[in-house]
């Protein structure tokens, strides 16, 4: 509300645009409008909302992987790729609870070709061991001087943990131990590869264990 004195207007009482002019205790005052607004989504808007919370909150804890798996794609940041990629991935239920299949998640999205690696898990030593076979022939979609990723994500915590295994190239066995305080029935295992650079990277595979 502002106060004014207006020869021009006199007692002014009319309305501009949102501001609402008028005459009171002798004095010209100026009042804008308040304009109220109905917000009543559809079924579809409140699906997609619940998509977009879960994908958030879970992106930030993908972020270390994220960072590297979908870069290159879009014009955004690699958080916008990674959940423009993944609303596949969230299924919704009538009451719009959304949550995540965890099979069909990315965590990687390029066009390079995906790394062949096998994985399997000693739960005597609580250990995963990543094999990987080395690659000899080389095109413009697989070097073997290309960076090989795998990925354990906890699924009730929703932590993970990124792993940098042998180059493309080389093959062999890498093993990590199960993080503290981790059940390794909540686990998933994904893997991907990236240019030597790292500006390109491969569709992200989630691995059978």
């Amino acid at each position: 509300m502002a106060i004014f004195n207006s020869y021009l207007l006199g007692k002014a009482k009319k309305s501009v645009g949102n501001i609402t002019l008028c005459y009171r205790n002798l004095k010209n005052i100026a009042q804008a409008k308040v304009f109220s607004r109905r917000d009543n989504p559809t079924p579809e808007v409140l699906d997609q909302r619940a998509r977009v919370r879960v994908l958030g909150k879970l992106g930030r804890r993908l972020l270390p992987a994220v960072r590297k798996g979908f870069v290159g794609v879009g014009d955004g940041t690699t958080s916008n790729a990674f959940m423009s990629e993944n609303m596949g991935a969230v299924e919704v239920t009538a009451d719009h609870v959304a949550t995540v299949d965890f099979a069909r998640l990315k965590v990687a999205s390029g066009l390079q070709d995906e790394p062949q690696v096998e994985v399997v898990y000693d739960a005597e030593s609580a250990t995963y061991s990543f094999t990987q076979a080395g690659v000899t022939e080389e095109d413009g979609f697989c070097g073997a001087d290309d960076k090989v990723y795998g990925v354990l994500l906890e699924e009730e915590l929703s932590k993970v943990k990124l792993m940098t295994l042998k180059t493309r190239g080389e093959g062999g066995v890498t093993s990590f131990p199960l993080p503290s305080g981790w059940n390794a029935d909540n686990v998933h295992v994904y893997c991907f590869a990236t240019t030597a650079n790292g500006r390109m990277a491969s569709d992200s595979r989630h691995v059978e264990v």
